[in-house]
């Protein structure tokens, strides 16, 4: 997701009673926290949809060709093959809220009340679209579950990421071995550059490297893994990308509040030791991603955090002029481009 401060397209209105440079002002100053929010989004292609030409977003993936293991025969034309593709399509969404003021709050308070709210407003818009994203991408169809022997799904998850609990053995990678084993049989190919949501955009780059999403509340279970490094740890602190914690088999860990557990959806928590709600294990998905997994789209134009604010003046229903708001509102929208190159392991977490 490219959050910009905005495009010569948008006219004064677009931002209510807020001159144009006003919102920009505005939004150059939300853009920081919510750019610090987007942790998905950032390993995505992205797209932007042009304006006057619809909401409906297409993303075109080229299949391989296969491997040709027999030779060509003297003089005998061989079998052509055809390129074939597959096209994806997704639809742009608006998000955005709003919050009421009024004249006496915005005339009495001591505090800078448009400010204070266009910064909790950032936070908002940041935790929506990341959990956005989120939701799409932990719909992927390869997955693993830390279960005992035997177990079949989610609703028997009653392991951490180290395949273990109170009752269990020694910790070990083996979740973590068998998506690495399914996302390089699949030819997934790890990521080498991070695209970060900067005006226009930019790239950084990442040690090669499968890169894994899951929730803060893991990050004592990945301590434990065998052969785990901490961030701390690592011999080159320049490529450190936001939230991340440490590295593991060759997979490097964010952490993020955004990538929320299903709450009581593993199995009986009995001696277990895991976190639990209504008496069963909260199952915590932890999203391992590929290069070209997935796409996110805006809208050209409008693919910016926009500011929306109009002050407490008179008009019908208000002949006082008592209320106005302050706003934000962007277009979204993300889909799985490959579900073969993303792999999602479903752990339990220890309770502490």
């Amino acid at each position: 997701m490219a959050i910009n401060a905005g495009t010569g397209l948008l006219t004064g209105s677009s931002y209510g009673d807020l001159s144009k440079h006003d919102a920009y002002t505005i939004q150059k100053k939300m853009l920081p926290i919510a750019k610090r929010l987007l942790t998905f989004s950032k390993f995505a292609q992205r797209e932007t949809k042009p304006q006057k030409e619809g909401l409906e977003i297409r993303h075109r993936r080229y299949e391989r060709f296969p491997i040709v293991d027999t030779p060509i025969a003297e003089g005998v034309t061989p079998n052509f093959v055809n390129l074939q593709h597959t096209t994806i399509k997704h639809n742009l969404q608006q998000y955005g809220s709003y919050v009421n003021t009024t004249d006496i709050m915005l005339a009495a308070s001591h505090d800078p009340i448009v400010q204070v709210i266009t910064e909790r407003q950032a936070q908002q818009a940041g935790e929506t679209l990341d959990f956005i994203s989120y939701k799409e991408f932990r719909a992927g169809s390869q997955v693993g579950y830390a279960r005992s022997a035997g177990a079949t799904g989610r609703s028997d998850v009653n392991y951490t990421i180290a395949n273990k609990n109170a009752a269990a053995g020694t910790a070990a990678t083996t979740l973590l071995d068998r998506a690495i084993r399914v996302l390089e049989n699949n030819d997934a190919t790890k990521l080498k550059e991070q695209l970060d949501a900067t005006d226009g955009v930019s790239t950084s780059p990442i040690r090669e490297s499968f890169v894994a999403i899951g929730h803060v509340d893991l990050r004592q279970d990945l301590e434990a893994l065998p052969g785990y490094v901490p961030v701390e740890q690592y011999a080159d602190q320049g490529d450190v990308m936001d939230g991340e914690v440490g590295a593991a088999r060759g997979i490097r860990f964010i952490l993020t509040t955004q990538a929320m557990p299903f709450k009581g959806a593993g199995a009986a928590v009995g001696a277990t030791g895991l976190k639990s709600t209504g008496g069963n294990i909260d199952v915590y998905p932890i999203v391992i991603m590929a290069a070209d997994f997935g796409g996110c789209a805006t809208l050209g134009g409008k693919d910016s955090l926009r500011s929306k604010v109009v002050s407490p003046k008179p008009g019908p229903g208000d002949p006082l002029g008592q209320r106005g708001t302050v706003a934000w509102d962007t277009m979204y929208s993300c889909v799985i481009l490959q579900d073969l190159y993303l792999y999602r392991i479903e752990v339990g977490a220890t309770n502490i």
